[in-house]
């Protein structure tokens, strides 16, 4: 980087306030209702990896080995699942219940397990999402059958289950929670919710709640109107005949009239297919997922991996390359005041050039509520025409920030009238733009 590019990007991080200084839990949501914020009201960007096995998988110390790894990588958020599979006993032998997966006989040792890894979690700062009983998709964990655990257990069981994790990881400040799991409740709903009331009235009220439901749906899809719903998950893959795109996601939420934070929970996972055939994602994949994200109202994403179940050569998966250029998206996004950002739905900032709604080259662009920047992701190199008119002031300076190195192109200056940006090179870019 050119030292005269260095000393910009320092004076931005100056100015915006930035820092290093570690999160305050417990977290909450802010006063606008888009983001969350720590409890000195910094705001906290949900950059989470989903690490859903960790805690039957893998050992104490294998724990601590991945949390430090995936923290050094930049991300501040694990999503888990308290168990997935039924009966599925931890490394230590532990089931999770201690009969016939009978919701009232809890094992005492399994879920106290549990407790030391959030510990060890909060010890490096690190915020954890943790799902039970996890629904699945597939016929496979604890719901979508009458014979399975969810509908045999009953509501009352359901209620008292809650109950017992809500008092169990009640003094847990850097703990949300996630109900449901890969699909909507359907025939489970009784269920479901009495767990989610039985979790709500013992849990600590900073422990939110989400639903994870089926791919293209959204929580507040499931549960437009509930007392315990917190926040917001958004889940999809890519445009088929039954799916759409990230952005066109976050975008259908961010519109809504429901006000509540929203992370994009699950998308397509980074792999080389050999252990899960959908796990195909390459890093440029990866990348959009997160940038659409941010610059659709979202609060933060999370991101996927083959790693996720913890299989043999679990720990050379953790260097991915999509996994490691998210620090770069991590660092890009908290360099300026991101949660200020509010999506161009109206097309009145980037008025011509765009790719068709619906194609993966679609580019996204947000502008500041006090109009003094914004920003846009390129998925590809376009040529789009953008009315700087509607930044504050006479001129802005804009530069191009590179997803793949986190390095930036020296500033331009312009005239705050239409301009054509293209990116200086193939690949996807970020471009953002300070009025002077």
């Amino acid at each position: 980087m050119k030292p005269v590019i260095l000393i910009w990007a320092l004076l931005l991080v100056v100015l915006s306030g930035y820092s290093n200084e570690p999160v305050h839990f417990p977290l909450k949501i802010s006063k606008n209702k888009h983001y969350f914020v720590d409890s000195k009201g910094a705001p906290f960007l949900y950059n989470a990896d989903t690490g859903w096995q960790i805690f039957y998988k893998l050992t104490t110390e294998e724990v601590r080995e991945y949390m430090m790894t995936r923290k050094k990588q930049g991300f501040n958020t694990l999503q888990t699942q308290l168990s997935m599979d039924v009966g599925h006993p931890n490394r230590y032998g532990d089931k999770p219940f201690s009969a016939d997966n009978d919701f009232t006989k809890p094992n005492q040792q399994y879920h106290d397990h549990i407790l030391k890894i959030i510990r060890i979690a909060d010890s490096l700062n690190m915020l954890v999402v943790m799902s039970q009983p996890w629904v699945g998709c597939c016929n496979e964990a604890y719901g979508g059958k009458p014979e399975k655990p969810i509908k045999m257990n009953g509501p009352e069981k359901n209620r008292l289950y809650g109950e017992y994790l809500g008092k169990q990881f009640a003094r847990c400040k850097n703990l949300f929670w996630i109900i449901g799991g890969d699909s909507n409740p359907n025939n489970d709903r009784p269920e479901i919710v009495a767990f989610a009331e039985g979790l709500r009235s013992t849990a600590s009220p900073h422990q939110l709640l989400t639903y994870h439901a089926a791919t293209t749906h959204s929580s507040t899809d499931i549960f437009p109107n509930t007392g315990w719903l917190g926040f917001s998950m958004v889940y999809t893959y890519w445009r088929n005949k039954t799916s759409m795109e990230v952005y066109e996601a976050c975008l259908k939420e961010y519109g809504k009239n429901i006000m509540m934070p929203f992370i994009l929970g699950e998308s397509q996972y980074e792999g080389d297919g050999k252990l899960f055939p959908n796990d195909t994602g390459k890093p440029h994949q990866i990348r959009r997922q997160a940038y659409w994200t941010m610059l659709c109202g979202g609060a933060g994403h999370a991101y996927g991996s083959d790693l996720w179940s913890f299989e043999r050569g679990w720990k050379e998966r953790m260097k991915y390359t999509g996994a490691n250029q998210l620090i770069h998206f991590y660092k890009f996004f908290t360099s300026f005041p991101w949660y200020r950002l509010e999506p161009d739905t109206a097309k009145v900032f980037l008025v011509e050039g765009n790719a068709r709604y619906s194609e993966a080259g679609y580019v996204t662009a947000a502008v500041a509520s006090d109009r003094k920047y914004a920003c846009l992701y390129f998925p590809e190199k376009r040529t789009v025409t953008l009315d700087l008119s509607k930044l504050k002031g006479k001129a802005s300076e804009a530069r191009w920030f590179d997803p793949r190195t986190g390095e930036y192109k020296e500033a331009v200056k312009y005239e705050n009238k239409m301009q054509s940006f293209t990116p200086p090179a193939d690949n996807d870019w970020a471009l953002m733009i300070n009025a002077k």
